[in-house]
């Protein structure tokens, strides 16, 4: 490529700092890029080797605070009020992450995308699409099932997952981590008529997601989702670091598992088709979950609202429990608020996260109603996670906080989905 200042370029080299060096900040990534940035000059006009690459966008407020701590991205190469985009070798996206965390704390905090066009897409803010009225009267099935969560078997999924040496996107322990949790949700869901769990495969990299489908009945057109991502990831490090990831993102995992088991045991009939997702790849521009919500466009599927669980085991603020405000849908965002106060019962405020900071934001980007809810505030969330210490002991020991998020959960689901009239709740195992 002859773009030698550009992203692809300044992100295609190979950092030689270590995991220690990633705990002290954004220095090492910005020391790196400008002696990157020097030698491109020095080789201006030169023909570099071909390299798998594809283009990233980034959102355009934060642009300037990399160009003001040096990081150089280079000219990009389309811009709007919403994002811009730049070109990126594609097995450096972890560095591009890494940056990106160390400087807004976010994961990932850019969208990754195969095409120009995909990427181009972005640039304009997306078109709502239609939504459905949110009620809550499902309290008679809700409350007996919140009753159950289990602290205990929260903390085991917790504890499953650390147990993969990482659950990195092009790892083989990532994709092991994967089938993992298939089968877990297999087995929970058994009790459920009609439910399937799928290895949702993708075209570039080896993680596939997971999706667990329970149909609906007379409105099975009708698709309310949960998610969280299932991956892992070690700053800048690669497939074969250490990243145990308990609270980015096992507890939200756990979160869905704990909801699918409660589920299974309800044999809950939905009237809308509910669909479980564990997205692979989200640490590195929210490919999984990116690439799943663009398909259910293409396809028009009508989802009618989306969950994502991302980081639920921290207690880094008096609250409880977060709403982000920034990137999310308003309507669902205040049923999720009504779900809290009724079946929850914590206390709840308020925060943002920026662009792209998790899965909600790929189906935000498609005009779908998605909202997420949050540990604590963004400014003290667990500042642990991307290194080899987000582990259960760094997180809070136990798995207590998350049990607010999987009530949460149960809640979301049946609420939305709304149950068939003939559901008699059973006495559970």
């Amino acid at each position: 490529m002859k773009t030698l200042l550009g992203a692809s370029v300044i992100l295609s080299l190979t950092l030689s700092v270590g995991a220690a060096d990633f705990d002290r900040g954004t220095a090492p990534v910005l020391e790196a890029a400008k002696a990157g940035a020097k030698e491109g000059a020095s080789l201006k006009g030169q023909e570099l080797p071909a390299a798998p690459a594809l283009w990233v966008t980034l959102g355009k407020a934060d642009i300037p605070k990399l160009g003001a701590l040096g990081f150089p991205l280079g000219p990009a190469i389309l811009s709007s009020e919403r994002a811009a985009i730049y070109r990126v070798d594609a097995d450096k996206l972890g560095q591009l992450s890494a940056f990106m965390h160390e400087t807004f704390g976010r994961c990932a905090g850019f969208f990754a995308h195969d095409t120009k066009a995909e990427a181009q897409a972005d640039l304009k803010d997306p078109v709502a699409r239609a939504s459905v009225a949110y009620t809550l009267d499902q309290s008679a099935i809700v409350k007996p099932l919140v009753a159950r969560v289990s602290e205990g078997k929260l903390k085991a999924t917790l504890d499953s997952l650390a147990a993969f040496n990482n659950r990195y996107y092009s790892a083989a322990s990532g994709v092991e981590a994967s089938r993992w949790i298939a089968s877990q949700w297999t087995t929970l869901s058994a009790g459920l008529p009609g439910a399937s769990v799928k290895l949702h495969t993708h075209a570039n990299w080896k993680q596939p997601s997971v999706i667990l489908t329970i149909p609906g009945s007379d409105l099975a057109d009708e698709i309310v989702v949960l998610g969280g991502h299932l991956d892992s990831i070690n700053g800048w490090s690669g497939e074969t670091a250490r990243a145990p990831g308990v609270d980015d993102n096992a507890s939200g995992i756990a979160v869905l598992t704990e909801t699918v088991r409660l589920l299974g045991e309800s044999g809950l009939k939905p009237r809308r088709t509910i669909q479980v997702m564990g997205y692979a790849a989200e640490e590195v521009g929210l490919r999984g979950s990116k690439d799943i919500a663009s398909q259910y466009k293409k396809a028009g599927k009508k989802v009618v609202g989306v969950i994502q669980f991302d980081m639920t085991n921290f207690k880094g603020s008096p609250e409880e429990m977060f709403m982000l405000t920034d990137y999310t849908d308003p309507s669902l965002t205040a049923f999720l608020n009504q779900l809290v106060d009724a079946y929850v019962g914590v206390r709840r405020s308020t925060t943002k996260c920026g662009y792209a900071c998790s899965d909600h934001a790929s189906w935000n980007q498609q005009g779908y109603p998605a909202a997420l809810s949050f540990e604590s505030h963004f400014d003290t969330m667990n500042h642990n996670i991307h290194t080899d210490h987000d582990n259960l002991a760094n997180a809070g020991g136990d798995a207590k906080h998350s049990v607010h998020f999987a009530k949460l959960g149960v809640a979301f689901a049946v609420e939305l989905a709304k149950s068939a009239p003939s559901l008699k709740l059973g006495a559970g195992r």
